[in-house]
C-alpha cells in the first residue's frame, strides 16, 4: 500500500509539474505572439516588406530580365544546368553533363591561371573559344537583358523559402566565361568587341541584385565583381578610344551598391519571418513536415519551445533594420561594430536568428571590396582619359575634379584618399584593401577576398 501510495504521489506531482509547465507556455506563448504581432504592425507602418509579394517591385514580363535568364540557363552548356528529370537522365543529358563538367573543370583552371597572374594556356584558350562557340545563342540573350530594367526569376506570390533562385554555380560560370571571352577578344585585336560583352555583362549583373534576397545580393556582387576586376587586365596598355573609356566609366558606379545591400538585409528578414511563419503555424503533427526525418521527442520539443521561437523571432526582426541603416556609411566606419556584433552571443533557443543573422562584416566587406575596385577603376580610366586631353598623367587626382571625377575616390577600407602615384612614364592608384596595409599595389587573388596576412590591394596601373 505505501508503495503504491508513493507511486500514486509521484504521478500527480508529474501531473501537477506538466500542467504547471503547459500552463507556463500558455501564457509565454500568448504574451509572446502579441509582442509578436506588435512587433509586425510597426514593421507594417514603416512601409516595410513582411512577405515575398510585398518584396518583389513591379516586373512586368516585357521588362523582366529574369524570365530571359532561365531561357539562358536552359541554352547553357555549363555545370548546374538543371535536368528534366533528375532520377532517370537520358542518354542526352548524361552526355550533356559530362559536357558541362569538362567546360566547369576548363573555365576553373583559367580562372585559377589568371588570378596567378599566369598567361592563358593555348590549348585552353582555344578550348574556351569552342565553348564560347557552342554557347553564343545563350550569351545573345545577355545583351538584351541587360537592357530590361528589372529582375525577378522567383514566382512572388510564394513564399521565399518555396521559391527557386537563379542558378548561382551557372551565374558565376558564365560572368566567368563572359570575361575571357572578353580578354580573348582584346588579345586577338577585336578590342571593340571585348569593350561591348564587358559593358553588356556589367549592364546585367547588378539587376540580379533586384531579386531582393541576400543570396541574390551575393550572387550579384561576385559577378560584378569579377568582371570590374577584369576590366583594367583586359583594356591596361591597349589603345581605347575616349568614347569607350567614358562607357567603361559609366558601369563603374559603386554609389548604389550600399542600398542594394540595405534592401537585400530587408529581404533576409522577410525570409526569417516567412520561414517562422511556418514553424508557428504548424500544429504538434505538423512539424515532421517542415522537419523531415524529426522524432515525436524533437517535435514535441519543438511545440513546448514555440513561444522562445515567437521571442527569438522578435528580438531578431529590428536587427536587420540595424544592419540596413549601417549599409548607408562606409565599411571603414562601421567596422569596430560589425566585429563585436559577430561575437556576440546568441541565446540557447535562437534557432531563426542563428541560421538568418550570420556574420554581419562579411557582406559589408564584400560591398567595400566592389567599391574598391570600381573606385580604382574609375581613378584609372580618369587618368587615361586626362592624358588622352593633356598629354601627360596627372600629378595628382584632384587634377581629375571635378572634370572626369566628382572628387578623390576615398578608399572605403580606410577612409584616406586612394594611393596614386607617378611610377616612370606611367602611374599606379589603388586601396588598401582588407588589411589596410600598402603591399605596393600588390594584389593576391582569390575567389572570396578575406581579412587576411597577404596582399591584396585593389589596382589599376598604367606602365606607359
Amino acid at each position: 500500500m505505501r508503495l503504491s501510495k508513493k507511486l500514486s504521489r509521484i504521478g500527480i506531482g508529474f501531473l501537477i509539474l506538466v500542467a504547471a509547465v503547459l500552463v507556463v507556455r500558455a501564457v509565454l506563448n500568448f504574451t509572446e505572439g502579441r509582442a509578436l504581432a506588435r512587433a509586425f504592425a510597426a514593421l507594417e507602418a514603416k512601409g516595410m516588406p513582411l512577405t515575398a509579394q510585398d518584396l518583389a517591385r513591379p516586373c512586368p514580363d516585357e521588362d523582366n530580365a529574369g524570365r530571359l535568364w532561365r531561357a539562358f540557363e536552359n541554352l547553357m552548356t555549363l555545370p548546374g544546368r538543371r535536368p528534366q528529370d533528375p532520377g532517370r537522365p537520358s542518354p542526352g543529358e548524361k552526355s550533356d553533363r559530362s559536357e558541362a563538367a569538362e567546360a566547369g573543370r576548363l573555365i576553373g583552371r583559367s580562372w585559377l591561371d589568371f588570378t596567378a597572374g599566369k598567361p592563358l594556356d593555348p590549348a585552353d584558350k582555344a578550348a574556351l573559344k569552342d565553348v564560347l562557340l557552342k554557347n553564343a545563342k545563350a550569351f545573345e540573350l545577355v545583351a538584351t537583358m541587360g537592357d530590361k530594367p528589372c529582375f525577378l526569376y522567383r514566382d512572388p506570390s510564394r513564399s521565399l523559402t518555396e521559391s527557386l533562385l537563379p542558378n548561382a554555380a551557372m551565374m558565376i560560370q558564365a560572368t566567368k566565361l563572359m570575361f575571357f571571352s572578353a580578354l580573348i577578344g582584346a588579345e586577338d585585336g577585336d578590342v571593340d568587341g571585348a569593350i561591348a560583352r564587358l559593358i553588356t555583362g556589367l549592364k546585367f549583373t547588378p539587376l540580379v541584385a533586384q531579386e531582393g534576397t541576400l543570396i541574390a545580393f551575393l550572387i550579384s556582387v561576385a559577378d560584378t565583381n569579377i568582371l570590374s576586376r577584369c576590366i583594367g587586365e583586359v583594356f591596361r596598355g591597349r589603345a581605347v578610344e575616349d568614347g569607350d573609356l567614358v562607357r567603361l566609366m559609366s558601369v563603374q558606379d559603386p554609389g548604389p551598391w550600399r542600398e542594394r545591400l540595405a534592401a537585400a538585409f530587408r529581404g533576409e528578414r522577410v525570409t526569417l519571418i516567412e520561414t517562422g511563419g511556418d514553424l508557428l503555424k504548424a500544429g504538434l503533427g505538423d512539424l515532421g513536415s517542415v522537419y523531415e526525418g524529426t522524432s515525436f521527442w524533437q517535435m514535441l520539443g519543438l511545440w513546448i519551445i514555440r513561444p522562445l521561437l515567437k521571442k527569438d523571432m522578435r528580438q531578431a526582426l529590428p536587427v536587420f533594420d540595424r544592419r540596413a541603416s549601417l549599409a548607408a556609411v562606409p565599411y571603414y566606419q562601421n567596422r569596430v561594430e560589425l566585429r563585436a556584433w559577430d561575437q556576440q552571443k546568441r541565446p540557447w533557443y535562437g534557432y531563426l536568428s542563428k541560421f538568418f543573422i550570420g556574420d554581419a562584416e562579411a557582406a559589408f566587406m564584400k560591398v567595400a571590396q566592389i567599391e574598391a575596385i570600381m573606385l580604382a577603376n574609375r581613378a584609372g580610366l580618369a587618368c587615361r582619359l586626362y592624358k588622352s586631353r593633356t598629354g601627360a598623367y596627372p600629378v595628382g587626382l584632384e587634377e581629375l575634379v571635378p572634370g572626369l571625377l566628382n572628387e578623390v575616390p576615398v578608399d572605403p577600407f580606410t577612409g584616406k584618399p586612394f594611393v596614386y602615384r607617378r611610377e616612370g612614364e606611367g602611374f599606379i592608384v589603388y586601396s588598401l584593401g582588407s588589411n589596410q596595409k600598402d603591399d605596393g599595389g600588390r594584389s593576391t587573388y582569390m575567389i572570396t577576398q578575406l581579412v587576411m596576412e597577404k596582399d591584396d590591394d585593389w589596382t589599376w596601373k598604367e606602365e606607359k
